[in-house]
């Protein structure tokens, strides 16, 4: 199948070619939802005529002939008008209006108007201009007001007088229609007959004013634009005859004039003219009077002129980082940023940065690290070298916020420089901008330092030296050597910082310091293990409890271990089973026994099976062994089986990743079903939504059973909870099947799961 576009005379029809084609019904019985085979023939013979004028002749006294049928129903007949459209498009100059009936007669008919505007309007010429006129005398009401249109878009001069006439017809729509013409026909008689309609005029006279008005010489235009902001009847109009007076207008007098009034909606729009303003001295008149008005329009003229980054507007606006309203100096602040920069604003933003208020300070900071201009560099690096403190500490700030690198030779100079608060603010800038290889330098910083706020500040600097290392192992290598080495006071200094690295390599180097004879020490450092970030610590934490020598360590590290498997409910393995063995191998505590026996529930491993049926006879944990076997069993069995009332994405719901999910509206009938293959213990039941938020469960209700066409009685029941939705089910809970129920409704969130964990 052959498809061709063809796009013409202001509409497009589409030609369709087969390469065989069975017998072809009538065009002239053709209706909305038959067989367009006819359509697809003509279009073939639409194609072959081209534009050789014999053969689109024919073509169009076929069309034509088809009009005139008097069985040729509404379809067929739109078919033909929207070809003849293109033919007659086509056609050679001179038409013979003889030759075009019916088309006249149809283009005054009610019904048939729209018709004949298809095949006639894409058509040239006088004679067919004609044809609209007349029928324009010969209709009233929706069909007059489309032939308005149809003159309109093909600039019928002729048309003027008899559109001129309209603009007063009782029939608001038609006068509306005919304002709209003359100011679309671009001839001076149309633009006349608009002009002579005094303001106030009616509101389509108006808008096809203001359309017309580009369109003058400029002296009409401003004159047209200035008559319809003073007169016209609409504010919607006079606000959009200042607007395109704005554009129009190349001087600065309309603009002030708004400035200095009380009209909100104009002064609105000049505000918005000043950006693209063709006025060429716009910024000198704004800033020149900039002080005299009032401070909503002073802080808005000054965001203007930052827009357009005149130097013209500097010194106005560093006298507005003065002013008595907070809004005005905000705006000057942050303006400040956006003009060419100089010396002098460098110095008033540097003040206001070492300034008490706090919002300003902040803002000119900013403005300061965008501040563009010849010699600023080289000021700040001057000033942060030498000066009054608290200008010095601003300059040194800008360093790293400007991304200085030749500041940094003056940065680690300043490591003994005598002002605590200069090397405090040195060594933060380091940390933005010094390369991994200087991590060293730092590391003696923050070894060296000996005023607390230096001291955490080269730290945190260290820290973001290290994580800028691609080397993620290695990255850490220079502090992990010397906190081995250190006393055990610089070692608890230092150590904040492993944390902050995060990794494996980190967690090894702060296992070895959890191993300390010195108390504090070991303790601070199985702390920060505990605290871990990841799940790297985990083995780290099983070491220190096999190793310590420290009784409060041990317990900590094991109850970090617990907590850590309870964060991380990734899919359980033998690596982990091996790990839960290690800690029973050293543990005597009742309470931990039994809390990395429950633990075990989520494997399906041998070892695991093994570890808990050895237990089963323990005085102490002997029934909680064996509900871990019941579950471990249950486990082997095979993977839950999942069924819900919604099956797309089901798998999500056990899939070990929280990061997708199950979702379904929130109706009262929504449901999941899990199938454990054997009957097993039962104890907590957690529906995480985590990122999802409120989308949980309305109201839920959980039935436990081994059969599931029965399943009883409501072991639970309550309302979904923000993240979490955690169920507790009653001691002895058993059962092969898990249903979970949604049973009402809500209209503004979805229930999620992104995984159910059961305990």
């Amino acid at each position: 199948m052959l498809r061709l576009t063809f796009f013409t005379a202001g509409f497009i029809f589409t030609l369709i070619a087969h390469a065989s084609v069975a017998a072809e019904p009538t065009l002239s019985r053709l209706d909305y939802s038959g067989s367009p085979m006819a359509v697809e023939a003509l279009d073939r013979e639409l194609y072959a005529a081209g534009t050789d004028p014999a053969k689109l002749a024919a073509v169009e006294q076929r069309l034509l002939t088809g009009l005139r049928a008097n069985d040729t129903t509404y379809a067929a007949r739109q078919v033909l008008c929207q070809r003849l459209g293109w033919v007659l498009g086509l056609a050679p100059e001179k038409l013979n209006v003889a030759d075009l009936k019916p088309l006249p007669v149809m283009l005054a008919d009610e019904r048939d108007s729209d018709l004949a505007r298809l095949a006639l309007e894409p058509a040239p010429g006088a004679v067919i201009d004609t044809l609209f006129l007349k029928a324009l005398h010969q209709t009233t009401a929706r069909t007059r007001i489309a032939l308005i249109d149809s003159i309109a878009r093909r600039q019928i001069v002729a048309a003027v007088p008899a559109l001129a006439k309209l603009l007063t017809d009782n029939d608001p729509a038609t006068a509306a229609a005919a304002a709209r013409a003359l100011g679309f026909i671009t001839d001076y008689s149309a633009a006349a007959v608009l002009l002579a309609v005094p303001e106030p005029s009616p509101a389509a006279v108006a808008a096809a004013k203001l359309a017309l008005a580009p369109r003058l010489a400029s002296g009409s235009a401003l004159a047209v634009l200035a008559d319809l902001r003073g007169r016209a009847a609409d504010p919607v109009h006079r606000i959009a005859a200042l607007r395109v007076l704005l554009q129009l207008d190349p001087s600065i007098a309309t603009t002030l004039e708004v400035l200095e009034g009380n009209d909100t909606a104009a002064k609105q729009v000049a505000l918005e003219s000043i950006y693209a303003s063709r006025a060429p001295q716009i910024i000198p008149a704004l800033a020149a009077k900039l002080s005299t008005w009032d401070a909503f329009t002073q802080a808005a003229v000054i965001a203007a002129m930052a827009r357009r980054g005149d130097a013209a507007a500097t010194s106005a606006v560093l006298k507005a980082t003065a002013h008595e309203d907070a809004k005005v100096r905000m705006t000057a602040l942050e303006a400040l940023g956006f003009l060419p920069g100089t010396i002098e604003t460098m110095t008033t933003l540097t003040k206001i940065a070492a300034g008490n208020a706090s919002a300003e300070s902040k803002t000119a900071k900013a403005s300061l690290a965008r501040l563009n201009g010849p010699a600023l560099n080289a000021a700040i690096l001057s000033g942060a070298e030498r000066g009054e403190t608290i200008l010095r500490i601003v300059f040194i700030e800008q360093i790293a916020l400007r991304g200085l690198n030749e500041g940094l030779p003056l940065l680690l100079k300043l490591r003994t420089d005598s002002d605590v608060t200069v090397r405090a603010a040195a060594v933060s800038a380091l940390g933005e901008l010094a390369p991994p290889a200087d991590n060293k330098i730092v590391l003696d910083w923050a070894i060296s330092a000996t005023d607390a706020n230096e001291q955490a500040r080269a730290l945190r600097a260290l820290v973001n030296i290290m994580l800028r290392n691609p080397d993620v192992v290695g990255r850490g290598a220079t502090l992990y050597a010397a906190m081995e080495t250190a006393p055990a006071e610089l070692a608890l200094r230092l150590l904040p910082a492993l944390g902050r690295i995060g990794g494996a390599p980190s967690a090894a180097s702060a296992g070895k310091l959890a191993l300390s004879a010195d108390l504090k020490l070991s303790e601070a450092a199985t702390a920060a293990l505990v605290r871990w970030s990841d799940d790297t610590a985990i083995t780290v934490l099983v070491s220190v409890a096999e190793r310590t020598i420290l009784p409060t360590v041990r317990a900590s590290a094991v109850t970090g271990v617990i907590a850590a498997f309870e964060r991380n409910r990734a899919l359980w393995n033998a690596d982990a089973t091996a790990l839960i063995a290690r800690l029973l191998a050293i543990n005597s505590s009742a309470e931990s026994r039994l809390a990395l026996i429950t633990l075990l529930k989520r494997a399906a491993d041998a070892p695991a099976l093994a570890l808990v049926e050895k237990l089963k006879n323990d005085a102490e944990v002997g029934a909680a062994a064996g509900e871990s076997s019941a579950v471990i069993r249950a486990n082997q069995a095979g993977p839950a089986k999942l069924r819900a009332s919604t099956m797309v994405d089901i798998k999500n719901l056990m899939d070990g990743n929280t990061g997708n999910r199950w979702t379904v509206p929130v109706e009262g009938d929504e449901w999941v079903e899990i199938d454990f293959i054997l009957s097993r213990p039962l104890h907590r039941i957690t529906l995480d939504q985590t990122g999802r938020g409120a989308e949980f469960p309305e109201k839920y209700e959980v039935y436990i059973t081994d059969d599931v066409a029965l399943p009883g009685k409501i072991v639970a029941s309550g309302v979904g909870q923000t993240n979490k939705t955690v169920i507790d089910l009653p001691v002895g809970t058993r059962g092969r099947y898990v249903i979970i129920k949604n049973v009402a409704s809500r209209k503004d969130t979805p229930w999620s799961i992104c995984e159910i964990f059961v305990d």
